[in-house]
């Protein structure tokens, strides 16, 4: 397919690389912010690089997508390794994925500072420019919503380094910095191009800015900020989304995977609303391949086939939330090794074997980049999807009625539908999964575990269940069911589950942070 951002990221990585306290120099591999700026094709690349950041291992590369997601009922760390992993929750203040996570999501900050900073320089066309503007600010406002999410209070820095002296920030408040996230992201909205425009999910959209703002209201309704008036302005973000009519369910769940995978834009339903885009093997000068799929996948250990690690295991809870003929717990939990971890051959599963399972969901095979490369791979990141739009669409709706509407069924049941592949041209009995007649706290329970039945492995699930207050007893119950049932040789597993404890609800602020930013406190757990 056509790379859009991969066209702009022969870029110069202007305007400082990060927040100031890893701003010790002055940049000496950027144009001068005071010499850049200076027409729109330099605002484009300097756009293209907020865009890199998003795409970096630390970020939506491997630890936003993988290492800093699981950990949950979802997925559990596949190695018996006692070396300390956050997955494991047994990680610390000097953690270098947490390091590294906060470290590319502030450079990613500074980027977007810069160019906001610069906006107005060119003498260009209105329109464009807006654009660009609110990309932007929406990618500013995303980065912090990670930030907020997984750290809690931290600092908010709205203009570009100038002084790299100067590196005590304190911690703003989270209530002010979801309020900035908000704010950002509805000018952004007003500013940025339809998805018809567009044609595709690599650059945001107004309709993906709002299904964003519906779940930056998701969070603002539960823990730890607990707004519950939030949840009548998701409700209406989500609808928004719906009522446009751009976006539709793909009828086959599995075709979205692969379509990202395969490097193919769906251009009939454009259930993608926005996805990080990957691109190549990484093996030429030009290195955006991602790695998430080569460390999440089933083990693979032939180069010619597509080379996975497993790092992370589906869990029985998972698998068991499935019902029979729903076709996407064979998607997304592969029902399958590989004959003696290489090579192609698929050696099905025992129908008892459901604990040593892996993610399905992206699968190497489908690769159209070649060689394929062990570390690196062209699957997108889809970091919103319109079954998100209609599951956060009828939790907000149940939320705010004290039960179900009607319309919150239509969403969820068509969410359902298409599971059980009833939106398939040949399917039968079309509401054979239909939900009905349930209470506000039934409903509840069932859309939770929609979610992890729809979404599962696409980093949302360990944010849920932080945000409806059920992160802790949902784990110890996993890791109870796991130590039981699972087989001896994976029940090192349950060190995961074992180990979680009320702290592990956010990061530590990273150690080096902490030395030379003399303004930072720690999150109070983590002292």
């Amino acid at each position: 397919m056509k790379k859009t951002i991969v066209l702009l990221i022969t870029i110069i990585m202007l305007a400082g690389t990060s927040c100031k306290k890893f701003l010790a120099t002055k940049p000496e591999d950027f144009t001068s912010p005071e010499q850049y700026y200076s027409t729109e094709k330099e605002l484009n690349e300097a756009l293209a690089g907020v865009y890199n950041a998003l795409a970096a291992d630390a970020t939506y590369g491997l630890y936003l997508s993988l290492f800093l997601a699981h950990g949950s009922d979802e997925a559990f760390y596949k190695q018996s390794t006692t070396t300390a992993n956050a997955m494991a929750y047994d990680h610390n203040t000097a953690d270098t994925y947490v390091d590294a996570a906060w470290r590319d999501l502030y450079k990613g900050i500074n980027r977007a500072n810069y160019l906001l900073a610069g906006i107005n320089r060119p003498v260009m066309d209105e329109a464009a420019r807006n654009v660009i503007k609110g990309e932007a600010l929406f990618l500013r406002a995303f980065m912090y919503f990670q930030l907020v999410s997984m750290w809690g209070d931290v600092p908010l820095l709205l203009e570009p380094t100038i002084d790299s002296r100067n590196t005590d920030n304190p911690r703003t408040p989270s209530k002010q910095v979801f309020e900035q996230v908000l704010s950002d992201m509805t000018a952004a909205k007003d500013l940025v191009n339809s998805y018809s425009v567009n044609g595709n999910p690599v650059h945001v959209s107004k309709t993906a800015i709002m299904g964003m703002l519906a779940r930056v209201c998701l969070k603002m309704a539960g823990e730890p900020l607990k707004d519950e008036s939030k949840y009548t302005d998701a409700r209406a973000w989500a609808d928004s989304v719906i009522q446009s009519g751009i976006h539709r369910l793909h009828i086959d769940y599995k075709q979205v995977f692969i379509n990202e995978t395969a490097d193919l834009y769906d251009t009939q339903y454009n259930e993608t609303l926005w996805e990080i885009e990957f691109y190549g093997n990484s093996a030429s000068t030009l290195k955006m391949g991602g790695r998430f799929v080569n460390y999440a996948s089933t083990l693979n250990r032939d180069n010619v086939a597509g080379y996975a690690y497993e790092r992370i295991g589906a869990t029985g809870t998972l698998y068991k939330m499935y019902a029979p003929g729903d076709l996407r717990r064979d998607w997304n939990i592969a029902p399958f090794s590989f004959r003696g971890s290489s090579g192609t051959e698929e050696v099905p599963k025992a129908a008892t074997d459901i604990y040593s399972r892996s993610c399905g969901k992206w699968r190497r095979k489908y690769e159209t980049v070649l060689p394929r490369s062990t570390d690196y791979g062209p699957t997108n990141f889809p970091v919103l999807r319109y079954s998100d739009v209609l599951l956060m669409f009828a939790e907000a709706d149940n939320e705010i009625n004290n039960g179900p509407s009607a319309a919150a069924y239509d969403a969820i049941n068509l969410v359902r539908r298409r599971g059980y592949g009833k939106l398939l041209p040949d399917a039968t009995n079309i509401t054979e999964a239909d939900l009905s007649g349930l209470g506000h706290e039934d409903f509840r329970k069932v859309l939770q575990q929609e979610r992890a039945r729809e979404l599962a492995f696409e980093a949302l699930r360990k944010h849920d269940l932080i945000r409806w207050g059920i992160f802790i007893p949902v784990m110890k119950a996993v890791g109870a069911d796991h130590g039981q049932n699972a087989p001896t040789n994976l029940r090192y597993a349950t060190r995961g589950y074992n180990n979680v404890a009320e702290k592990h609800n956010l990061l530590p602020i990273p150690s080096l942070e902490m030395s030379l930013n003399k303004a930072m406190e720690q999150n109070p757990l983590w002292k």
